[in-house]
């Protein structure tokens, strides 16, 4: 997936405005650490960074999510989850009053995790787009699932069972055509 974690000079639901740079400490320091979370979880990582930067717009990111989460890539293809939101220590930030109201700057952030979230505190900060390969494998994925099941021994015993009930009532013929059900059958 691809899409925001934070967006510059916007307010967020705290009155918090991030400034532009914020981040770069951190990117540049410690890139390859921040981690991809649910729902802010630092103990339940969904997936891994493949990038992330500051754009004109605000932080960027390019995430891989795991195919151990199944049930968070369908909410994101089905439009469930579409939010993010950032976890970080404000390092430095400024006071100001705008339309009357008291505002901070974040301008110096360290950046611990990008959250996959129900509501984000910036509605700016959106998945954008959900690469079709990722469809594609988790379709795939799911199909062997649902083979795996019918592999199962227990499914195996039944579909015998059920094969032997339909093709024990057939009339049967001589010659080759009395193995034609059973072929049938095993092809099913």
């Amino acid at each position: 997936i691809t899409g925001y974690g934070a967006f510059f000079f916007f307010f967020d639901s705290y009155k918090d405005i991030i400034a532009a740079g914020a981040f770069a400490d951190t990117l540049t320091e410690k890139k390859d650490r921040i981690a991809f979370c649910y729902q802010h979880d630092i103990w339940n990582p969904i997936g891994k960074i493949t990038d992330i930067k500051e754009d004109n717009k605000g932080l960027w990111l390019q995430v891989k999510l795991s195919a151990a989460e199944d049930d968070i890539q369908t909410k994101v293809k089905e439009g469930i989850l579409k939010e993010m939101s950032i976890g970080y220590r404000v390092v430095d930030s400024a006071e100001e009053v705008r339309n009357g109201e008291p505002v901070r700057i974040l301008k110096k952030i360290n950046l611990y995790e990008v959250s996959l979230v129900t509501i984000a505190a910036n509605p700016l900060a959106v998945i954008q787009s959900m690469k079709s390969d990722e469809r594609k494998n988790y379709l795939e994925k799911e199909f062997d699932r649902v083979l795996a099941i019918v592999r199962n021994e227990n499914i195996n015993f039944e579909i015998q069972k059920l094969k032997s009930l339909v093709f024990s009532e057939l009339p049967t013929q001589e010659g080759a055509q009395e193995e034609e059900p059973q072929k049938k059958a095993d092809e099913i």
